[in-house]
Order: structure tokens, then sequence, then C-alpha cells
């Protein structure tokens, strides 16, 4: 008898264990998915901090500095871009940088596939250009044969079709060097690109 009842409830302790370990696969696959997202979003973020830094350091310090601009592989170039844009809006300027600003420069990373949006607060003067002129940005003061070319990263560009997503910013390595303006204090940044030209 008890044999029988064993025998019974076998198929149903069977169904059990499968629902039970569908549920775990589930639950696993989506904490995996979920640990590559926010890794995926937290190697973009410390690139942009790297960009953020070296963009502040030379306006500040009037240095020359490398930086290298990586999209990370679960972004796509045709549905993501990284732009430099101003603001002139009091709300937005103080929820971002902080304080009560009326108008902010800002590095703001997009991407429509994986949804996704970082900004950060750039310290600069709102007057800082990226000039790509060759009076402006010459070349030959980097004194080294490798090719570079003067790209203007507020320069916006739409990326994709129709999706919304702008950029001004290409992955690549870069050269950020302050150049000096006899008759203006703004800031003027050029950016070389390496190997663009």
């Amino acid at each position: 008898m008890f044999s029988q009842k064993g025998q019974e409830s076998a198929p149903f302790e069977l169904l059990i264990a499968i629902i039970v370990m569908t549920f775990v696969i589930v639950i696993g696959f989506n904490a995996l998915e979920t640990l590559n997202r926010e890794t995926c979003e937290g190697n973009m973020n410390q690139n942009m901090e790297l960009i953020k830094s070296a963009i502040e350091s030379v306006v500040k310090n009037k240095s020359k500095v490398n930086v290298s601009y990586t999209l990370p592989n679960c972004y796509n170039d045709a549905k993501s871009g990284l732009v430099i844009i101003e603001r002139n809006d009091t709300t937005y300027c103080s929820s971002v940088c902080g304080g009560s600003l009326a108008q902010c420069t800002i590095l703001q990373f997009s991407s429509s596939e994986p949804q996704f949006t970082e900004t950060k607060c750039l310290r600069i003067s709102s007057a800082t250009t990226f000039p790509t002129s060759s009076d402006s940005c010459p070349t030959d003061i980097l004194g080294q044969s490798i090719d570079y070319t003067a790209v203007d990263w507020k320069d916006l560009r739409e990326v994709g079709e129709n999706i919304g997503i702008f950029t001004s910013v290409d992955p690549g390595q870069y050269t950020l060097l302050r150049q000096s303006n006899l008759f203006s204090n703004a800031p003027i940044v050029c950016s070389y690109k390496v190997g663009s030209g």
C-alpha cells in the first residue's frame, strides 16, 4: 500500500522538481544579464571619467594629455554616441553640476540599444572651443611622425537612422592640447585624433 502511494506521488514530485529547476535557471539568466549590463555601464562610466578629467586638466593646466575613448562591446557604434554640449538651463545645469549655474558644459553618452544614458558635468568655460583649422591646431607642434588630425568635439552628428542619438566624439586615441590665443581668454583645446588623417 505504501509502495503504491509512493508511485502515485513520484510524478507530482518530479513535476515540482522541474518547476523549481526552471525557476532557478530563469533567475540565474536574469542575474547574469543584469551583471553584464551593469559591468558594461560601469566600463562606459569609467571611460567617461577619464575623458572628463583629461579635458578639465588641459583647460585648467594648459597641458597636453593623451586619452583613449573605447566603446564597450555591448554598445553599437550605429546606436550610441558621446557628445559635448552646452546647456543654458538653470534647472538642468543645477541638477547635473550642482550649485546654481545658468549655463553648463556636459559630456553625455546615450545608447538606444541597450538603452542607457550617462551625463557628466565638465568644469570648464562654456566658451571652450575644439577647432580643426590648421591655424588654430597645427599638427607639426606635436613633434612626432604619427598621423594626427584635429577634430571638433562639439560638432554634433546623428548616428544611425532616425533614432535621435547624436555623437561628436568618435572612439579612438586622442592627444588634447590647449592653445593660447592672444586675442581671447576663451580656452582653445585642440583634439588630435591619432591615425585618422
